[in-house]
């Protein structure tokens, strides 16, 4: 795990992130759980979360 150091999201610190991707820079926080297919109302829910990218592709929401 490479930790990017430009980014204050705690997920990059953990040893088993409960997400695939960073919400804050997309970057994989956890390459055990797979990329899934997203919607584009999933990727519409994590926008209400205020998520930069989306936790479980990694794909830049805004």
């Amino acid at each position: 795990m490479i930790q990017n150091n430009r980014c204050l999201n705690f997920n990059h610190g953990r040893i088993n992130a409960p997400v695939h991707a960073c919400p804050m820079c997309g970057e994989v926080v956890n390459g055990d759980i797979s990329i899934k297919n997203c919607s584009e109302d999933e990727h519409a829910e994590r926008r209400k979360d205020r998520n930069k990218y989306c936790i479980d592709c990694g794909n830049q929401l805004i």
